[in-house]
């Protein structure tokens, strides 16, 4: 009785998997038995090219099919991901209603007029398939003509969505000449002010972030904010608009040599630089072009607002900007008058535990003591930083030598009086930029070891 019952079940198991296969298949068996409701069902794998032009301005962009990715005509690259569902819809194009629409009139009530995008799929065996595309409704689909506007036909939305989807991506194209969560390297140019350069140390700074080093037009360090809000600046107007085959070098303001147009240049972990050069402003857009596309598009004027951003709009007026924990050492030397902090690595008995001690001239601190005199480093910012020194150097106040166990090793801090304002010190930290600081402050710090 059990191995009957045994055998029922099996019988009603193959049963249940052999309607889902049949479901599941019966849409390509369609396909191949019968062209009754359907474009196209010469499937993807020989698609060589997708074509795609504009009404509204003649621009057509060809993207060639490579062994791994897809490649545009105005030099725009796609892996094949990217494609896969574009090629799905494409290859097997179903109708779900069939429309006639004798008139121009009723062509135009379709959407299907000189200002329609149209889609060109090709094949290895050299045939072709053309679709007009015309308007989409919510929710239902969208009508094309796929016989030069003879006859009108409505196709679902999952293929709807699929096709908007390319046409709109792929012909307006997105910043992708660098990866953005990658950003190693920044280089911002204005032919009146000069070259703002800047890249990403991996020595982490306090607080446990890494930080951005300028070294041009001088050598200082960036708000790790700033330069983050900067970025993504970049990345939310990152769409290139295709414009009128009519636009030239010379009416866009693309025409001069490259070092006489404004720029930014991006570099990432990978080596990809991505350089993008800027022209006349036309409405909410400006003129641009790239290193890696060929054409001339539009973007948004918002990207001008980084394009313009100089050394002083993105420095860090901190002081001291590595993590404190490296420290290993710190002799402060006013004038002769030396102390000697330290912080020494221990291990506890009968445990891996591991922690700090801390020392003023061979005395133990405390931790809240010990933290007391670091975070003066890390608390105290410049009034201002300038490229060079300026209102005469005066006489050496003191020195402040760090030594950490992890790179930089050393950091020196040199403070000098200014000639010809006794409100600042200045502080020389071995950097082509000189900073200054409230000498209220530096007397605070001085007196707090006496």
């Amino acid at each position: 009785m059990k191995q009957k019952r045994k055998i029922i079940v099996a019988g009603v198991l193959v049963l249940i998997i052999a309607c889902g296969i049949y479901y599941l298949t019966a849409d390509d068996r369609s396909k191949t038995d019968s062209s009754e409701g359907w474009i196209c069902t010469k499937g993807t794998e020989n698609i060589t090219s997708i074509a795609i032009n504009s009404g509204k301005d003649s621009q057509t962009l060809i993207f060639t099919k490579e062994e791994e990715s897809w490649m545009g005509d105005d030099g725009s690259s796609y892996d094949n991901d990217r494609f896969a569902p574009y090629t799905a819809t494409l290859g097997y194009m179903k109708v779900e209603e069939k429309l006639s629409a004798s008139t121009a009139d009723e062509k135009e009530e379709y959407g299907i007029d000189d200002s329609s995008y149209m889609v060109w799929v090709s094949y290895d065996d050299g045939e072709e398939y053309e679709y007009i595309l015309g308007k989409d409704i919510d929710n239902l689909g969208m009508y094309l003509s796929a016989d030069q506007g003879k006859s009108i036909c409505l196709i679902d939305y999952r293929r709807t969505e699929d096709i908007l989807e390319m046409v709109e991506s792929l012909y307006d194209v997105a910043l992708n000449g660098v990866k953005f969560d990658e950003i190693r390297g920044i280089s911002l140019y204005s032919p009146e002010d000069g070259t703002v350069s800047m890249n990403r140390s991996e020595s982490p700074r306090a607080g446990g972030d890494f930080y951005w080093n300028i070294f041009k037009p001088y050598g200082w360090i960036a708000d790790t904010e700033k330069v983050n809000e900067l970025i993504n600046t970049i990345e939310e107007n990152d769409v290139l608009k295709r414009t009128d085959e009519d636009v030239t070098l010379e009416s866009s303001g693309l025409d001069a040599a490259e070092e006489e147009l404004p720029s930014i240049g991006l570099y990432d972990t990978y080596d990809s630089e991505m350089i993008i050069y800027f022209g006349n402003t036309e409405g909410d857009y400006v003129y641009c072009k790239t290193n890696y596309l060929d054409n001339i598009y539009l973007i948004s004027k918002e990207i001008l607002k980084v394009a313009d951003k100089r050394a002083e709009d993105l420095i860090d007026l901190t002081l001291y900007y590595y993590e404190t924990p490296s420290i290993e050492t710190c002799t402060i030397d006013f004038n002769g008058e030396v102390h000697v902090l330290e912080a020494e690595w221990e291990t506890a008995e009968n445990s891996n535990t591991r922690g700090q001690r801390y020392y003023l001239d061979k005395e133990m601190l405390t931790g809240s003591q010990y933290s007391s005199i670091v975070s003066w480093f890390t608390d105290t910012k410049a009034e201002k930083i300038e490229a060079s020194a300026s209102g005469g150097e005066g006489a050496i106040l003191g020195t402040i030598t760090i030594d950490r166990l992890s790179p930089p090793y050393q950091q020196i801090m040199t403070f000098c009086e200014v000639a010809d304002n006794p409100q600042l010190v200045q502080v020389d930290l071995e950097k082509t930029g000189t900073a200054y600081i409230n000498r209220k402050e530096f007397e605070e710090f001085q007196a707090s070891f006496q």
